[in-house]
């Protein structure tokens, strides 16, 4: 009886608290109902249902019109729709109610990347890091313009800034391996690659990075397991397949190479890469009219792939085909492939 007396008790009392509880939220105050609003609005954000979240975010602001975080949100949801003009409306005024929030700041330079505002975007997280130095994501994003721009030791040290910031920062230790391997730190770019896959070890991109990497320093073996830990974790990424038959090219195992870029077609059959590098080993087998045919095709897929028409101007060469020869050689140092210039030079008379 002891127990059933106490449980009854127990019962008794929770009824009460939620009758109290219904009677309070009868009774809520303006500024109450705001918050309530702002957290459902939070959640919807969350679901992506941002329709909803405005909706929820502007009956705060009638209510308590200096709520600065449901115009940040606001602005966040406007974003998502694009309808940047609102979303700068609503950060603006979350600026004048809190004008050293730096996150206000980052947020506006988010609107204005997605309005494609690089100087405005500019502005804003400067303003973000004059209020916060060590604002990780708005130093990360001055590392990704500074090397957009070719100032690569700019970048390495906003990205540094933003690891210092977040320890686990795994995009800026990646992109600050690709900022070292611009500027030819080779052993840095290894390093930085190889701490953010001892972070998050899922980033297939990164092992295609740090394979090209390791292949830049001629590292093959180190290359090939890099590049095929990425085609394990995701066998649909003929990236690390073809960059995989490059590293065994450029170390002569012609076979292993050839079976990778087949393997590539197979995946993607429009592969305009794949087609190019098998016409370079049919050039290494003198197999000159398969390695023209195989050149062509990369053409027809990509008419601005350089290497495929500097590739094809060999192989017409050796067969003979000379004016044929100098037009694709041309085409390939219009297109960026400086070692044309060399063929051109020795082989072409105007």
């Amino acid at each position: 009886m002891r127990l059933l007396f106490i449980l009854l008790l127990f019962f008794e009392f929770n009824t009460l608290h939620c009758q109290d509880t219904v009677k309070v939220a009868l009774t809520l105050t303006p500024e109450q109902q705001a918050e309530e609003d702002y957290n459902k609005g939070l959640a919807a954000l969350k679901t992506k249902d941002f329709n909803t979240s405005i909706e929820l975010f502007s009956k705060c602001v009638t209510m308590k019109p200096q709520f600065d975080k449901a115009f940040y949100n606001r602005a966040v949801a406007y974003s998502h729709l694009g309808k940047n003009a609102e979303a700068l409306n609503d950060i603006n005024v979350a600026i004048k109610i809190t004008p050293r929030n730096p996150d206000n700041f980052f947020n506006k330079s988010l609107i204005f990347l997605g309005m494609n505002q690089k100087d405005s975007q500019q502005v804003a997280l400067d303003n973000c890091l004059r209020l916060n130095g060590e604002h990780a994501q708005a130093a990360y994003y001055k590392g990704m313009f500074a090397f957009e721009t070719g100032d690569f030791d700019k970048s390495v040290g906003y990205y540094s800034i933003a690891i210092l910031s977040n320890k686990n920062y795994v995009y800026a230790y990646n992109d600050r391996a690709s900022a070292k391997r611009q500027k030819g730190d080779l052993a840095g770019a290894i390093a930085d690659y190889e701490a953010a896959l001892a972070i998050d070890s899922t980033q297939v991109f990164i092992y295609n990075n740090l394979g090209s990497a390791y292949r830049l320093t001629k590292n093959y073996p180190k290359a090939i397991e890099a590049y095929s830990k990425a085609f394990k974790a995701n066998p649909q990424y003929w990236t690390a397949l073809v960059n995989r038959g490059n590293a065994y090219l450029e170390s002569n195992e012609l076979k292993l190479a050839q079976l990778d870029f087949e393997e590539a077609l197979a995946i993607d059959p429009k592969n305009a890469f794949a087609y190019n590098n098998l016409a370079s080993i049919a050039l290494k087998n003198k197999d000159y009219k398969k390695a023209k045919d195989l050149a062509s095709r990369s053409i027809e897929l990509d008419p601005k792939n350089g290497a495929a028409f500097y590739n094809r101007g060999i192989a017409r060469q050796l067969l003979r085909e000379e004016e044929q020869c100098c037009a694709d050689w041309k085409k390939a140092l219009e297109l960026g492939v400086e070692g044309a210039k060399i063929f051109i030079n020795a082989t072409c008379t105007n």
